[in-house]
């Protein structure tokens, strides 16, 4: 009896390390100096050298950080009264920044200063701009109150039209110059003329908070809820490639979402939640050596290097090569 015992406990353990998810350990993964104590939102670097962070604080301050030196230090560009939410430069290097009361600023390649372009009072989440003649931004509040604020073709600072949703949309992008798509609590959404026109597409109920399209016809999305979807066609369906859940084991806090190509990518969230994927998102693999306690808000990659950023204003640096 005695031996069965043993037998039992034996088959037990190796159960339990067959059924422990594997980790895969970077080549590189540091913290960087730690350049504020409030949440950073948003990263974005133009190479790997060069990169502007944004966040702050509800209804207290704001801040727009840059370095220089790949974030090894970074210095305060702008201080606002209120928190920033994303920033992101298009393809000839001019960048926008959005966030509370409304506030969308921009900079002209090579200059130093933030503008204000746009205040109206809204909570902007997030904007993509692929030149400086279009470009949406994304609003919302309490899962309510969504709007997309079409600008262009003339000038990006001109507004053509602001469309209401029931719904809060947070995460906008564009995989061509006139394919735009944007997402939020429960909604999926592309259109065909730059944001002109919209159609809402079927997608499982989760609150989605981040999109990117390495490629014009491959993209990916994640949900709060533990969501992950994929697209081969440009946007105009969306595929399951892990279900999320309210709670129990298929809740993952997910918060944002890049890829360097249509296989490698990552997927980051909260309590040191950061994925990886070599196979265009089929199989996940958490990283080793990650801060359980860390609640990630971004993940950016250029040029084989990686940055996250967090709630409490630390910024991370990988390599995976």
């Amino acid at each position: 009896m005695k031996m069965k015992y043993v037998l039992y406990a034996g088959l037990a353990v190796l159960w339990a390390a067959s059924c422990k998810k594997e980790t895969l350990l970077l080549p590189v993964f540091r913290e960087l100096a730690r350049p504020v104590e409030s949440e950073i939102t948003a990263l974005w670097f133009v190479d790997s050298l060069h990169g502007v962070a944004t966040g702050g604080t509800l209804w207290a301050q704001g801040f727009i950080l840059s370095t220089a030196d790949g974030g090894s230090s970074w210095q305060t560009d702008t201080l606002l009264d209120n928190k920033m939410e994303y920033v992101m430069f298009d393809r000839k290097g001019q960048g926008y920044v959005c966030g509370l009361n409304g506030l969308a600023l921009h900079r002209p390649p090579g200059a130093r200063h933030w503008q204000v372009f746009r205040v109206d009072w809204s909570w902007h989440r997030a904007c993509f701009f692929p030149d400086e003649r279009s470009g949406i931004i994304v609003s919302g509040e309490g899962y309510r109150g969504g709007q997309a604020r079409n600008f262009g073709p003339e000038a990006f600072w001109l507004l053509d039209t602001v469309q209401l949703f029931p719904n809060e949309l947070h995460t906008v992008w564009f995989s061509d110059s006139l394919t735009a798509h944007a997402a939020g609590y429960g909604w999926m959404m592309r259109s065909d003329d730059a944001g002109r026109h919209w159609q809402r597409l079927k997608a499982p109920g989760d609150f989605y908070r981040s999109l990117h399209f390495p490629s014009p016809l491959t993209g990916f999305v994640c949900g709060s809820n533990g969501t992950l979807l994929k697209t081969t066609d440009g946007g105009r369906s969306w595929h399951t490639l892990r279900e999320g859940g309210i709670g129990g084991r298929r809740y993952k806090p997910f918060r944002a979402i890049w890829f360097a190509d249509e296989q490698q990518g990552w997927v980051v969230g909260e309590e040191g939640l950061f994925w990886m994927t070599y196979d265009g998102g089929e199989h996940w693999t958490p990283l080793a050596g990650v801060p359980a306690a860390v609640n990630f808000t971004d993940v950016f990659v250029v040029d084989g290097r990686g940055w996250l950023s967090s709630d409490d204003g630390r910024i991370f640096y990988f390599e995976w090569q």
